[in-house]
């Protein structure tokens, strides 16, 4: 029994008695490359929170940056989303630009994630807000742990003698990737 093949990413073992032949194509598509950035950067992100002695149970949100004009990890990850929230427990790592402002990172570092250098954070989880929504009552959010609101959930506040009802899931998020899957 022969095998033959196209181009040069195949790869043929025969049987010791050359009656079967298992063939392989080796061949790296998109979906393949970016499944394996996806599986470096889940390695980096369990080094950091080892790093940062975190328990398996302890909740974080992960942000990354890449360098200017490079997006090979945020489309890796957009391709892998189910293997990060199976991974994570549901939290996505999000590219830096979805980071909240007062967010608390417990460890930072330089990574090589397919070729390219990504800074990648593991933080202490903090609430989302809505873009438009005005400083101040941004300022009170970032002061409130996520664990204290619950999905749905109305926070009446007072600020400057003015009463506002916010609402979870409308004015402000449990995480930054519960924020980006509502947009």
């Amino acid at each position: 029994l022969s095998f033959s093949k196209e181009g040069d990413n195949w790869e043929a073992t025969p049987s010791g008695d050359g009656a079967c032949v298992v063939a392989l194509d080796c061949t790296q598509d998109a979906a393949i490359l970016s499944a394996g950035m996806s599986r470096e950067l889940i390695n980096h992100i369990q080094q950091l929170r080892k790093g940062a002695g975190l328990d398996l149970l302890d909740v974080v949100e992960v942000f990354f940056q890449e360098e200017e004009g490079v997006t090979s990890t945020e489309d890796a990850v957009s391709c892998n989303v189910a293997t990060f929230e199976t991974k994570f427990k549901g939290a996505v790592p999000l590219p830096e630009r979805f980071a909240p402002a007062w967010r608390v990172v417990l460890r930072s570092d330089k990574v090589d994630v397919g070729g390219s250098k990504v800074t990648v954070s593991v933080c202490r989880p903090a609430l989302a807000v809505k873009d438009s929504l005005d400083e101040g009552l941004k300022n009170i959010l970032s002061t409130k742990e996520p664990s204290e609101f619950t999905a749905g959930q109305t926070f009446k506040c007072s600020l400057d003698g003015k009463e506002s009802e916010l609402k979870e899931g409308g004015d402000f998020w449990l995480s930054s990737a519960a924020k980006t899957r509502a947009n």
